[in-house]
């Protein structure tokens, strides 16, 4: 299980395709060897309340939370957080410009006894569509 959730200010629907961020996002999680497909999700929310640092509404923010199972190693999460963080970082610093602006990412692991996912037939789904060739 992997879920990147992300806060953004709403002043970034004018200068960036969030739903791009959203599947360049999935696709880094992909293809760091360290998610089943079938447990990672991207989402993000609007945020159209909020004051940033000085007040100017030019100002942006994208705050990124990944919560992952727990049993990965320190090395092992350490190398997701810099994968994920440096591929935010790389696909905004081409699209914000000057635009004053934040990026943040904070990993946390969720504890497997409060967490329920019983209800998920995507892992089945992904596997009957790779060995019908889909």
């Amino acid at each position: 299980m992997a879920h990147l959730s992300f806060e953004y200010s709403a002043n970034l629907e004018a200068v960036l395709d969030l739903q791009d961020f959203c599947g360049m996002m999935r696709d880094a999680m992909r293809d760091s060897g360290v998610f089943p497909l079938g447990g990672v999700r991207v989402r993000g929310t609007r945020v159209d309340v909020c004051a940033v640092a000085s007040g100017e509404p030019e100002l942006g923010f994208i705050d990124m939370t990944l919560r992952m199972g727990q049993g990965r190693d320190e090395a092992t999460r350490a190398a997701v957080t810099e994968t994920l963080y440096a591929t935010a970082e790389s696909w905004l610093g081409a699209r914000v410009g000057g635009m004053p602006f934040a990026l943040s990412l904070e990993v946390m692991e969720i504890d497997a006894r409060f967490a329920e996912k019983r209800f998920n037939s995507l892992h089945a789904y992904l596997k009957a569509k790779d060995a019908s060739g889909g």
